[in-house]
């Protein structure tokens, strides 16, 4: 009856020890994870596209937070087109992130191609025959650490550009962000008309988020193709 008492306690004890130390652990680990990703992200080739994403959208996003604090309701038109616009951008992180993320992610079965091919038993065979001539005479063969390299640098290449299209024309999500992304850019345009509603309503503050939003958002749109190109160049 003891014994049985006592492995009661041993258990509950160790699975309260095993709780709590999950507990505490779970900053840690959530921290890891994300220095992990962070880490990933700055080795990307999309380094430059997320960073240019990150810095032209949360600016705007901030804006629209700010904009609360005025609390005018005779420019409720120009609030309301503050906080689309930075739901808008939070759209356009997200879809950063995803595009990078599915473009940079190498499958497994296009890792495993890309070793090379074992060598055939006719191969083996001649090799064998051939041991005691290559120990008396010299020959001039082709270095294959150097050829391969070459080789599967082009073709790994043409398999990045390919994920690029998949991803860019065959993506359901993706195709669903460029019909937003060209909301957007409409939006962005009735953002001036929506900057002189503000003006007319006393302006301040409010007129200067629109501004600056309108900015950042234009910024973005021409900013963020090149650095996006720029980051398909550089795919290996």
């Amino acid at each position: 009856m003891a014994a049985v008492l006592c492995n009661g306690i041993g258990k509950l004890c160790s699975g309260t020890c095993e709780i709590l130390g999950s507990v505490v652990t779970l900053p840690c680990k959530a921290c890891g994870v994300v220095c992990e990703g962070v880490s990933k992200a700055l080795r990307s080739p999309f380094c430059l596209y997320l960073t240019v994403t990150l810095g032209l959208n949360i600016p705007p996003v901030i804006f629209a937070v700010e904009a609360f604090t005025i609390n005018d309701d005779g420019c409720s038109l120009a609030l309301n087109w503050l906080i689309v616009n930075a739901v808008l951008c939070v759209v356009n992180i997200a879809a950063a992130v995803y595009i990078s993320g599915k473009i940079a992610y190498v499958p497994a079965n296009e890792t495993n191609n890309d070793a090379a091919p074992p060598p055939t038993t006719p191969d083996i065979e001649a090799a064998a025959v051939d041991g005691n001539k290559s120990k008396m005479e010299p020959k001039q063969t082709i270095n294959k650490n150097t050829m391969w390299p070459t080789l599967f640098e082009s073709n790994n290449r043409a398999k990045s550009f390919s994920r690029v299209r998949d991803v860019l024309c065959h993506d359901p999500i993706v195709a669903i962000y460029i019909v937003i992304g060209i909301g957007y850019i409409v939006w962005q345009t009735m953002g001036v008309g929506r900057m002189n509603q503000a003006a007319d309503c006393g302006g301040g503050r409010l007129e200067e988020l629109i501004s600056e939003a309108i900015m950042f958002g234009f910024l973005f749109i021409s900013l963020g193709a090149i650095s996006f190109s720029c980051s398909v160049c550089c795919l290996r």
